[in-house]
C-alpha cells in the first residue's frame, strides 16, 4: 500500500494527508486521496491477485471515461486526472455525494421518481451520441449477441437440475426462459454502461451528482443495461423505461427486459434462498414479484 501512495503522491505532484483504502472489489482496489491542497480524488488500481477481471481493461475504462466526458451528457461523469500503466491505476476528481444504494431510503418519491427519469435519458443520450465505431475505437468489445448472456445460460441449465429450491421457481424459469427466446427479435444494440446498478450511482441532494464504474462497458443489446434497475427498483424501473423511450424513440419489449432481469437475478435468489432467514425470506419476495408477473 505505501509503494501505491507514493507512486499516486508523485502522479499528483503534491503531498497526500489522506490516503485510504475506500473500497476492494473483486478486480480493483479503490482509494480515497485528499492531497495538501486539499484536492480529492479516488484511484482505482488493479488487484493483481483479483478473484476476477473487468472486461475492460483500467487503461481502456479510462480512455472511455474520457472520451464520454467529451459528449456533455445531461448526467456528469467522473473527470479523469491521470492514467499510469506501472502500477495500473487511473485517478478521477472525487465525486461528492452518497452512492445510490445508502440514499434510496431517504429520498423522497419525487426525487426517486427524477432520478430514474434522469438515467432513462442518460442511456438514451448513450444510443444517440456513441456510434459502433466509436466503441471499437474505444477499445470496448462490440457484442452483438441477442441471446442471455453466456454465464446466465450455464446457471439457468444448473438451476433446473437443484432439488433444493422450490419447484415452481424452476417452473417459472422455464416459462421465463420461454417468453425470453420470443423476444430476440426485438433486440436493440447500442453503447452500454453495462454494470448501471445503485453502486455505481452518486447522488447527493436528491440529483445525480456522477456515473461512475465503465470497467464492463460495451456496444451490445439494451435488456442488459436495465437488467439490475429492475431488480433494483422494482417500483421505480418503469419510470427509466418511459424516460429511455421518449428520449431515444426507441419502444422496448417489457416481456424481454423483465424476463432477462429475472433468469440474470435467478441464481443470486437461488443462493440467498439457501441461506435461510431473513436473505431467504428476501429471495421469496422477490421471485413472487416475477410470478405475478408472469402467471
Amino acid at each position: 500500500m505505501n509503494n501505491i501512495k507514493e507512486s499516486v503522491q508523485k502522479l499528483l505532484g503534491e503531498e497526500l494527508i489522506v490516503f485510504e483504502l475506500k473500497g476492494k472489489g473483486a478486480c480493483n482496489n479503490a482509494y480515497y486521496v485528499e492531497t495538501q491542497s486539499g484536492k480529492k480524488f479516488i484511484i482505482k488500481e488493479e488487484r493483481p491477485n483479483g478473484e476476477l477481471k473487468e472486461q475492460n481493461s483500467l487503461a481502456v475504462e479510462a480512455h472511455v471515461i474520457k472520451q464520454l466526458s467529451n459528449l456533455n451528457f445531461s448526467a456528469p461523469l467522473a473527470k479523469v486526472y491521470f492514467i499510469s500503466k506501472e502500477p495500473n491505476m487511473f485517478g478521477y476528481v472525487y465525486i461528492e455525494g452518497d452512492l445510490l444504494i445508502d440514499a434510496w431510503k431517504k429520498l423522497t418519491e419525487e426525487e426517486r421518481i427524477g432520478i430514474c427519469q434522469n438515467l432513462g435519458v442518460f442511456h438514451a443520450e448513450l444510443e444517440q451520441r456513441v456510434t459502433e465505431a466509436m466503441a471499437r475505437e474505444m477499445g470496448v468489445q462490440i457484442n452483438t449477441y441477442i441471446g442471455l448472456h453466456p454465464e446466465v445460460e450455464e446457471e439457468y441449465s444448473k438451476i433446473l437440475t437443484f432439488t433444493d429450491i422450490p419447484n415452481g421457481w424452476k417452473t417459472l424459469a422455464q416459462k421465463t426462459k420461454t417468453i425470453f427466446d420470443k423476444t430476440l427479435e426485438l433486440g436493440v444494440f447500442q453503447f452500454l454502461h453495462n454494470d448501471a446498478h445503485h453502486e455505481n450511482i452518486i447522488v447527493k441532494d436528491g440529483e445525480i451528482t456522477g456515473i461512475i464504474d465503465f470497467g464492463d462497458s460495451e456496444y451490445g443489446e439494451i435488456a442488459r443495461e436495465f437488467s439490475r434497475y429492475i431488480r433494483d427498483f422494482p417500483d421505480h424501473a418503469e419510470y427509466i423505461i418511459k424516460a429511455y423511450e421518449k428520449a431515444s424513440g426507441h419502444k422496448l419489449s417489457r416481456e424481454r427486459l423483465i424476463s432477462n432481469s429475472f433468469l440474470s437475478g435467478l441464481m443470486d435468489n437461488v443462493e440467498d434462498y439457501r441461506k435461510g432467514g431473513e436473505d431467504c425470506i428476501r429471495a421469496e419476495k422477490a421471485v413472487s414479484k416475477y410470478e405475478d408477473i408472469f402467471t
